[in-house]
Parts: C-alpha cells; structure tokens; sequence
C-alpha cells in the first residue's frame, strides 16, 4: 500500500485540474495514491481527471459522495478511506493547487525526520502573482480565532524566506498530516463545512497531542490559482459569510465569550470601512453576506449554508 494518501476534494472545478494533475505526474515521490472526493459537481469533474489519467500512470481512487458535503466532510470522507487502506501519512490538498517536482518528497521527509512532528507544509505562492508569498505558516490566537500568516504578500525575490520554519498554523489547502494523529484528534470538525476548519484542527492537535510540533519547509513549493477577482462573486459571498459564521461558532464551541462580545463590537464598529474595501473587490453586497455570517454564528446555525449566494 502507499504511504500517503493525497485528499482532493472537488465540487464544480474542473478547470483548475489539468495543471494539478499535471504537477501531480510530476513528483519526485511517487508514493502516494490519489483520493479523489467528488462532491456532487455538476461540470463532470470526476470524468475529466479520469480521462487526464486514462494511461492510469497515477493511482487514483474515484469516490463520489452523493452530496456536497463541503470542505470538511468530503477531506473527512476521504481520509477515513485513506486510513481504511492503511497510508501513514494524508496530503490535504485543494484542487486549485500546483506543486513543485520535490513536494512530496520534502514534505516527507521532513515529517518522518522527527516522531514529534505532526503536521507539515510548504511555502505557497499567489498562483497568478508567483513571486508574491502568499502565506508560510503563520501564529494563531486562539482567544481570538485570529491568524497571523507569515511572509504574507511579501516578493519572495526581495526577502529572505527560512529553509524551515516553526508554526502553529498550516493552511488546509496543502497539509500533510500524520493519519493517526489526525484520526486522533477527530479530524476536521464538520460543523463548519468550510473555512476555519485549520484552527480548529491545530487547537485540537495541540491539546490531543503534547509536545507536537507543526513545520513548514520553503523546499517543498505550491502555486495557489483560486478566484480572487470581482468577477468570482459567489465565491466572495460564500467565503465572507462562512468565516464570519464559523468564527462565532468557534467562539461558542469553546464557551469563549469574552473574545466573541469582543469580536461583535469590533466587527460592527468596523463595518464602515469594510464595507468600502468590499465594494473594491466586489460590491456592495458583500457585506449583506458578511453580516448575515455573523448572525448566523451567533444563533448556532452550522453545517451547509441555506442561502443562496448570488
């Protein structure tokens, strides 16, 4: 059986796989098998990655899961197959990302250079900007629900970025994680479908797991080619109103009442000037969904969004 088990998780984007699946052929370790979770996509995603392996060069296992289960519950759903099938290690990764050659390989050969390491991942890119950083790690405040991400839109040909770095916080979008201690933790926390899912996992990882350390390594790179223009508005509106929502839920999940009335007062006070930067990336009407996260966390209301977002 293979030692990793790479997590894709897909829900109507096909045209983000090619250059996936390419960087995927690609990799120096070729030790891993494909979990490839379709989460009742409507643009025939699962027979386009099929037909890019139709020479079967790449072991893809194909799952569908009959719904849209969201970020956590489809990663969930693969993974519990990955550990079914006995992989060691789980490679969460979004569809919308493309890998340097090395990945896998620094990747694991950094979380098997140290029992104590649970979690590592690599130094990701803007996609469409690829000398600007965009995240490397980064500190979380788990009073707040806050995360600090390291290097973030910085020029990587102007800075001085560290072969490895020491973290609390690895973005979900490239994590490879210890099956067991992911298992042990209880895995991503479905409540909150998608988004915020990471700090939850690292709060839980740190309490299940003592002395566990989380790294990242500038050797393993990812390009990250998700959405962000005016044009991608669903997408806004979806991922403006889950933060907001999943934020709350975090709070009240954990009885942190103090940082939620805290975080309420800051977010209401700060609305105004939110709402001129929305209207920049978006319109105007981001801030209906922002707003309407809030309240929504705050009435205790999780899993998939009712709404529709448009």
């Amino acid at each position: 059986m293979k030692d990793t088990g790479v997590i894709i998780v897909v829900y109507n984007q096909r045209d983000f796989l090619d250059d996936l699946y390419n960087s995927l052929k690609k990799q120096t370790n070729k030790n891993f098998r494909i979990y490839f979770i379709d989460n009742a996509s409507e643009d025939n995603s699962s027979e386009h990655f099929s037909k890019l392996n139709s020479d079967k060069e790449l072991d893809v296992k194909f799952i569908s899961s009959g719904k849209n289960l969201g970020y956590a519950g489809g990663n969930n759903f693969g993974a519990k197959e990955a550990i079914s099938d006995g992989c060691k290690y789980l490679l969460i990764l979004n569809p919308d990302m493309v890998l340097s050659e090395n990945f896998l390989e620094k990747l694991t050969e950094l979380i098997k250079s140290d029992d104590i390491i649970i979690a590592t991942g690599p130094l990701i890119m803007f996609g469409k900007n690829p000398d600007i950083i965009q995240e490397y790690g980064g500190e979380i405040n788990f009073f707040l629900g806050e995360v600090r991400k390291n290097f973030s839109n910085s020029n990587i040909k102007e800075i001085s970025v560290p072969e490895f770095l020491e973290t609390q916080f690895i973005s979900g979008g490239a994590m490879l994680i210890r099956s067991d201690a992911f298992k042990k933790a209880g895995m991503f926390d479905e409540r909150y479908f998608a988004y915020f899912d990471e700090i939850d996992l690292m709060r839980r990882l740190r309490a299940e797991i003592k002395n566990s350390r989380f790294i990242v390594t500038s050797k393993a790179m990812a390009w990250h080619h998700h959405q962000w223009n005016p044009g991608n508005k669903k997408g806004y509106y979806l991922e403006y109103y889950l933060i907001q929502r999943n934020k709350y839920l975090y709070f009240l999940k954990y009885r942190l009442f103090p940082s939620l009335l805290l975080s309420l007062i800051l977010d209401l006070i700060k609305f105004p000037v939110r709402l001129i930067w929305f209207k920049r990336v978006c319109d105007y009407k981001l801030g209906y969904y922002y707003l309407k996260g809030i309240i929504d966390g705050l009435a205790g209301k999780m899993g998939k969004p009712e709404l529709k977002f448009g």
